[in-house]
């Protein structure tokens, strides 16, 4: 059976105090100065301070209780965690009930990390090797040096978001997930994608090119403030109401660093 949605969680997290550990400070200097940067302390002690192990925390208390237990937990992250030796993945599974034998991370992806994500999780439902699959998209944004996507034009807001995938029909099912090399061809992809689809809803993320939107097609934009989180925020936040409204909802993307488009499809079985 297809993979489709099933629940979702937001989280904003409050910020914390900064509290300097020497063992990741050492790490995040070797890790800086290894790509010609520099440590920048007072940028780590700016931030909010709110890493992927508390938004794990905080998300999964706000997962409908005695839900579907996973038995795959993919993390997408486009930015590394305050303490980036610490398996969150893993973490997450045993939060979740303990019954996911997979627990790992996409990273190194940009805002594609989330897609790819996706992608995994439909094929092991279609190989049989998942039947209740839990996406996590973390966002935060205390770095230790200048970041030009953090650092420059609107802020960040630190954010997470689960999404519980299981096998059956209906809203949210995953149709498909792709990737555009060239984000000059996100405009002629959502044009075929919407053209005769049910009811569609495009939801473009906030680094998405306004002239790739199709027109006399409804669209929500996400505003800006997030980077990886985009689009998954706006699904697990508005998704029981769009299921009443549409049928096929379109998400996309375009990396702000690469220029790569990304676009995932979900549409209502019957």
């Amino acid at each position: 059976m297809p993979l489709r949605l099933h629940a979702g969680a937001v989280v904003t997290p409050p910020g914390a105090p900064y509290e300097p550990n020497q063992t990741v400070l050492r790490y995040h200097r070797d890790l800086v100065e290894l790509f010609g940067g520099k440590l920048d302390e007072d940028l780590l002690r700016a931030g909010a301070q709110a890493s992927h192990t508390l938004m794990a925390d905080l998300l999964v208390k706000r997962l409908p209780a005695g839900d579907v237990r996973p038995d795959l937990v993919v993390l997408a992250a486009a930015l590394p965690d305050l303490n980036p030796v610490r398996s969150v993945s893993a973490y997450l599974g045993l939060l979740t009930g303990g019954r996911a034998d997979q627990c790992f991370s996409v990273t190194e992806q940009g805002l594609g990390a989330a897609f790819t994500a996706l992608r995994i999780g439909a094929a092991h439902e279609r190989t049989g090797a998942s039947s209740a699959f839990l996406l996590a998209v973390l966002e935060q944004t205390t770095l230790p040096a200048h970041d030009p996507v953090v650092h420059d034009g609107v802020p960040l807001r630190d954010s997470g978001v689960l999404l519980l995938f299981d096998s059956g029909t209906g809203f949210g099912e995953v149709s498909s997930v792709a990737r555009l090399r060239d984000a000059a061809l996100l405009g002629p992809r959502l044009t075929a994608l919407t053209a005769g689809a049910p009811r569609p809803l495009v939801v473009a993320g906030p680094w998405t090119d306004p002239g790739a939107l199709p027109s006399g097609v409804d669209c929500h934009r996400v505003p800006p403030g997030s980077y990886c989180t985009s689009v998954w925020t706006a699904l697990a936040e508005h998704w029981t109401r769009w299921r009443e409204e549409y049928d096929t909802l379109v998400l996309c993307d375009t990396d702000p660093r690469s220029g790569t488009a990304h676009v995932a499809v979900l549409g209502r079985g019957r």
